[in-house]
């Protein structure tokens, strides 16, 4: 037997239903340059569980090699945060370089994302740029390294 409590409020829906149903309006009556809009809510999703399954991928150590002093920006295609102390930037051929930030400057900040403010020249250089987390700190880039496999 179902919940009488669950059946009541629509039941209170039925009840203060109208005894006739609306008749459309026609477009014509509507007037010229007259528009209708509706907005759709879609309520963010929540999930409560998750089942996560690894398998372990034989990828090579990377290792730190010498790098350019500056990176053009529009060769940056992501990042990902993976020590303290830098950030490293993916490029679009696939590269990898580190942003050196030190130790004065955590990289934990930059999980959401960071801005670059553009130069003329459209680069980011070491040395002379900063990378700024969404919170609003600032973070001077104190050299790049290219990361390579090990042989």
């Amino acid at each position: 037997m179902s919940n009488p409590m669950l059946a009541a409020p629509g039941l209170l829906l039925l009840l203060a239903a109208p005894a006739t149903a609306p008749q459309p309006r026609a477009w014509a009556d509507a007037g010229d340059g007259v528009q209708q809009h509706a907005s759709i809510h879609v309520p963010r999703l929540t999930v409560t569980t998750t089942t996560v399954i690894l398998r372990e991928a034989r990828r090579p150590a990377l290792v730190e090699k010498k790098a350019d002093d500056c990176v053009k920006m529009d060769k940056l295609a992501g990042f990902s945060v993976n020590r303290f102390d830098s950030v490293d930037l993916v490029l679009k051929d696939g590269s990898l370089l580190r942003a050196k930030l030190g130790s004065d400057c955590p990289s934990l900040g930059f999980y959401s994302g960071f801005y670059v403010k553009p130069n003329r020249d459209k680069k980011i250089c070491a040395k002379r740029d900063a990378l700024r987390t969404r919170s609003g700190r600032v973070c001077s880039v104190l050299k790049f390294a290219a990361l390579v496999p090990q042989r």
